[in-house]
């Protein structure tokens, strides 16, 4: 955690200086955005183990969504670094045949996550985003047959970690209003199961490789430009809110 902060705070002094040129908005300014933001896609346990286990099939397309916020400030027209808060909930949908029987069940998950990214936006509206994802497990149930909404939280880790990149466009770039429609991706690189526990040894009681994660989700984000500091056409300082 103290390097993340370290690197944050070394990249938005350099920032800083990248900002120094004269912005499409006028002047030698920065800004502060705050946005809203919603999305959903898919999610799925990465187990090599379980991969391979006969008549077990983890579902490449279970489901998951997001709803937030934003915070931000852009250097000039190009560079911002953002901060985000979003709640919401994955799945991992499961089918499992034995015996010519198939029988499905998912474990379902609903979650905070808080994230710091970097992005770049060129001319076109178009840009790419790179940070870290802090989870943190707020629910874990398991359903399956007789066991539906079984509270499974003592299996999972209450907090995961992860990478986060992304890149999208803007059908609509204003003065102080944007819209974007992007992708993102984020992979956990770090078990997100207790060393001590196995959700799926009613199926495989010999999993030795660790369970990782992976969530890619499409977004629609709407952008606001409520202030800016800096140097201005006139020369003036400070921070201006808008009206």
């Amino acid at each position: 955690m103290k390097k993340i902060i370290f690197l944050i705070a070394l990249t938005l002094c350099t920032l800083q200086g990248f900002s120094q040129h004269r912005g499409g908005r006028g002047g030698y300014v920065n800004w502060l955005t705050i946005a809203v933001k919603g999305g959903g896609g898919t999610f799925m346990m990465l187990n090599q183990d379980l991969k391979n286990t006969e008549g077990l099939t983890l579902e490449a397309f279970s489901p998951s969504y997001c709803f937030g916020g934003r915070l931000g400030v852009v250097f000039g027209n190009y560079v911002g670094v953002s901060f985000e808060y979003l709640g919401g909930g994955f799945k991992q949908k499961f089918n499992f045949k034995e015996n010519n029987v198939n029988t499905s069940g998912d474990y379902s998950f609903g979650c905070t996550d808080m994230l710091a990214l970097l992005r770049y936006t060129g001319d076109y509206g178009f840009y790419a985003e790179v940070g870290p994802k802090f989870t943190t497990v707020k629910k874990a149930e398991y359903n399956f047959e007789d066991a539906q909404g079984f509270d499974v939280n003592p299996m999972f880790k209450d907090k995961l970690v992860s990478i986060a990149f992304g890149m999208g466009f803007m059908p609509y770039n204003g003065d102080r209003v944007q819209v974007s429609i992007g992708a993102r991706a984020a992979y956990g690189f770090k078990n997100m199961v207790e060393d001590d526990q196995q959700p799926f040894i009613a199926f495989n009681n010999n999993i030795t490789t660790e369970t990782k994660q992976l969530n890619v989700q499409l977004l629609l984000e709407v952008n606001y430009f409520f202030a800016k500091f800096g140097t201005a056409n006139c020369g003036r300082h400070g921070i201006e809110f808008f009206k």
